[in-house]
C-alpha cells in the first residue's frame, strides 16, 4: 500500500508500490522495464537522479534513500547485458524524452555503480546536453576490463558491440578514451574508488580516467578507499554524495 495518493500519470504504468518512503511506479517502454521513483514531496521542476544499473543496491550508502527523501524522482530503465552498446543507449534517450515530456528537468544526476558507470559515462558522451553531474562508484571505465581479469565471459561485451574481442584492447569508446565530449560540456564528476578492487580495478578504469579527465580541465573530486574492494559502494556517511549532487541540479533547469 501506498504512503501517499500519486500526482504522476505514467502510461505505460503495469504497477506501483511502497519502496523507500516513496512510491515506485513500474512502466514498460519499448519492451523494457522501469522504473520512476516518485517522492513523497516532490521538489519543483521535477528534478531526477538515474541508476543505470543496480538500481536497488546500497541506497542506504550512495544516497538514493536521501536523495528520495529531498525530494528527487529516482529513475531507471532495464538494459542489463548490453554494455552500454548503442542500442541501449538510444533506450535509454529515448526513456529520458518520455519523462521530459512529463515535465521532468532537462537535466540530472547519473549515479553509475560499476557498470552502471560505464552506462553513465556512454550516455553522458553521446547526450550531454541531458546531464547535470555524474556520480561514479567502482565504475567500468575499459571496455577490456573483463579481459585484462580473465573472466570467464570476456566475450560478451565485444559481441555487445559487434567487434572481436581483441578490439576491446584501447578501443575508441571506451570511457577512459573518450571523455573529452563530457569534460568540454562542464559535467562535473565524483568519484569513488577501492583501490584493493580486483573486479573492476582502479588503476586501469577510475584511476586512469580521473588523470586523464584532469588533464583535459575537467573537474573531478576522486574519494580514494585504500583498503576497499569493489563492494560495498557508496560511502558509510554518504553525506558528501548528497551535497554534490545537490550542488550540481538544485537550481538549474
Amino acid at each position: 500500500m501506498a504512503m501517499f495518493e500519486s500526482a504522476l500519470y505514467l502510461p505505460g504504468e503495469i504497477s506501483s508500490e511502497e519502496w523507500l518512503g516513496a512510491i515506485r511506479h513500474k512502466i514498460v517502454l519499448d519492451g523494457s522495464t522501469a522504473w520512476v521513483v516518485e517522492p513523497a514531496d516532490p521538489l519543483p521542476g521535477k528534478k531526477w537522479f538515474w541508476l543505470p544499473e543496480w538500481p536497488d543496491a546500497f541506497p542506504e550508502r550512495n544516497g538514493v534513500r536521501e536523495l528520495l527523501q529531498l525530494g528527487y524522482h529516482m529513475i531507471y530503465i532495464n538494459i542489463y547485458g548490453q554494455y552500454a552498446n548503442d542500442a541501449s543507449l538510444e533506450i535509454m534517450k529515448r526513456f529520458y524524452d518520455y519523462l521530459k515530456a512529463l515535465g521532468f528537468a532537462a537535466k540530472g544526476a547519473l549515479i553509475g555503480m560499476s557498470l552502471g558507470g560505464l552506462y553513465s559515462f556512454r550516455y553522458a558522451q553521446k547526450y550531454p546536453e541531458t546531464v547535470a553531474c555524474i556520480y561514479a562508484d567502482a565504475p567500468v571505465c575499459d571496455l577490456n576490463y573483463r579481459v585484462e581479469s580473465k573472466r570467464a565471459d570476456a566475450g560478451a561485451v565485444a559481441k555487445a558491440y559487434g567487434i572481436k574481442t581483441e578490439e576491446l584492447d584501447n578501443f575508441p569508446l571506451s570511457p577512459v578514451n573518450n571523455y573529452l565530449p563530457i569534460v568540454k560540456n562542464g559535467i562535473p564528476l565524483l568519484l569513488i574508488l577501492g583501490l584493493a578492487d580486483t573486479v573492476v580495478p582502479a588503476e586501469r578504469n577510475g584511476l586512469l580516467l580521473a588523470e586523464r579527465w584532469e588533464q583535459a580541465g575537467g573537474s573531478v573530486e576522486v574519494i580514494k578507499r585504500p583498503s576497499w574492494g569493489h563492494h560495498p559502494h557508496g560511502l558509510d556517511n554518504p553525506l558528501k554524495i548528497v551535497r554534490f549532487v545537490l550542488q550540481h541540479t538544485l537550481n538549474k533547469e
